[in-house]
């Protein structure tokens, strides 16, 4: 048994994978992260390797304990958090079927429409709390029945990314209450939801669900095989785990009713912690199951995020990237130097963060509008962060309309953007508390392996000990005055460039 004073999270999300060694105090110890190459067999469709994903999980582990110099012994239990929705199936013999599925992937659109026209969305509202979207599960698996019989008919087990990694580590099949309430559950009871099955004409799947083990639970310990292939101890608890919005909340230090995570990654997660299930009487918010008892979350998500930085940052900052390798930090720093010389409203320009579409504008597209010669690329810089913020503030509106925000934490790669975390406040009108630490999906994780272990005595010992804020954002008036005035265009500006989406997919 490992006797120590330390815990790991491994989180797997859709860009990176990494394992993070915290102190039982929630220091960050340890970090280790690895670029998880992504598929685009098709137009719509995004993949990944499940071998490549366990690869690249077994080194960033071997790589945390190398550079903690901490004996695998001392590691006293682990958790793994990983994106959700998306879709990870194993045959009868335990071996993937084909790969995994992420959440950017969209290939069960034209489903959906189908089920929003014929009030099939609207009828499963009220059990699963949220809308259906290609990225389900429940999609994903109803396209494969008439697309992909072959790997529809040879799944054995349904899982998601983080369940796929507990797998390899523990040889046990499970999730967690998090992950499945992303279409499978009832969400007020927290339980399969048989009727969702039969609704959606893939009742073959009732029997291919794994056992729900709650997150803060063990659900099986490292295997020998596991054991020689990271180099942690043999019989280390892994607990159940959980989605990663849920483990970033966690580890930023939501849990309370009315403390809202705003997490800016590949995604943009608005999630409020709700004491019961509150839905969203015009079916724009999610209400989904938390990774704590007595938890759930009502959230606003959607891709019109940070995953747009990425994209300028690699087809337009070659010298930037260059510049930064050289001196050792992200392009991303460098990035917001530019930000910071450009006033408020970006000299006019206004940005459509939508390379990924959105979920409640399928059609969307990405555009600068408003560009003119004197213009130049740190214009484009700072209309690109605050047409992100103007997206966020959409979310946020849409929970502001159901629930009672009262506090607000911000989590995800654009918490470390001390410009960007201040447009947040200032668009948003919110004082925004960045939490301590950078790595905060994977100390959600491991929060919860110290709590299914007996460190922690429960979720509330977990925030109290673990968790901490490092710095606060205040809303500027001025520049709120100014962002209000702003935001009403760039919402008149979606509105008028929807004619032009339309026209774009005509053939």
């Amino acid at each position: 048994m490992a006797v120590g004073n330390y815990l790991m999270g491994i989180d797997a999300g859709c860009t990176t994978v990494k394992t993070v060694i915290f102190s039982l105090q929630g220091r960050e110890v340890a970090v280790a992260r690895e670029k998880l190459p992504n598929l685009h067999p098709a137009p719509g469709r995004v993949e990944r390797d499940m071998e490549a994903l366990w690869s690249l999980t077994k080194e960033v582990i071997i790589r945390a304990l190398k550079m903690s110099n901490i004996p695998p012994r001392e590691i006293l239990g682990l958790g793994v958090s990983g994106h959700g929705d998306g879709l990870y199936l194993l045959d009868e013999d335990g071996e993937p079927v084909r790969n995994g599925v992420l959440s950017l992937d969209s290939r069960s659109s034209p489903l959906v429409k189908r089920w929003e026209e014929d009030g099939i969305v609207d009828e499963v509202f009220p059990i699963i709390g949220q809308r259906l979207h290609a990225c389900s599960p429940s999609s994903i698996l109803a396209w494969m029945k008439h697309e992909e019989e072959g790997s529809y008919n040879r799944a054995r087990w349904i899982l998601f990314c983080k369940d796929f990694i507990k797998f390899k580590l523990t040889n046990v099949i499970c999730t967690d209450e998090t992950d499945p309430s992303a279409s499978l559950v009832n969400v007020r009871t927290r339980k399969y939801a048989d009727e969702i099955f039969e609704t959606l004409g893939i009742e073959e799947c009732k029997g291919k669900l794994p056992e729900i083990i709650p997150g803060w639970r063990t659900c099986g310990e490292v295997t020998a095989q596991a054991s020689r292939e990271t180099g942690l101890m043999e019989g280390t608890p892994v607990a159940s785990g959980l989605h990663d919005i849920d483990a970033t909340a966690l580890g930023s230090g939501c849990l309370e009713n009315g403390q809202m995570a705003m997490i800016i990654g590949t995604w943009t997660i608005n999630e409020v912690i709700q004491d019961r299930p509150l839905l969203d009487p015009m079916k724009l918010c999610q209400t989904r199951t938390f990774g704590a008892p007595d938890r759930w979350l009502l959230l606003n998500a959607d891709p019109a995020s940070a995953a747009n930085l990425d994209w300028f940052i690699e087809q337009f900052c070659d010298h930037e990237r260059l510049r930064a390798e050289r001196l050792g930090i992200s392009p991303h720093v460098l990035c917001d130097g530019e930000v910071e010389t450009v006033e408020v409203g970006a000299g006019g320009i206004i940005y459509h963060p939508f390379l990924y579409g959105s979920l409640d504008m399928p059609k969307a597209k990405a555009g600068f509008y408003g560009i003119a010669g004197w213009h130049g690329r740190a214009h484009l810089l700072r209309a690109l962060y605050e047409g992100i913020a103007f997206a966020t503030n959409m979310c946020v509106e849409n929970l502001k309309r159901v629930t009672e925000i009262k506090e607000v934490r911000i989590a995800g790669g654009g918490a470390r953007s001390k410009i960007w975390t201040q447009i947040f406040s200032d668009v948003t009108g919110y004082p925004i508390g960045v939490p301590d630490g950078t790595e905060l999906g994977a100390r959600g994780a491991a929060m919860c392996a110290g709590i299914s272990i007996g460190v922690y005595k429960d979720h509330r010992a977990a925030v109290r000990e673990a968790t901490s804020i490092s710095r606060r954002h205040v809303p500027k008036s001025e520049n709120e005055i100014r962002y209000k005035s702003i935001y009403s265009k760039f919402k008149d500006s979606i509105r008028d460039a929807s004619r032009i989406w339309d026209r774009l997919q005509q053939k």
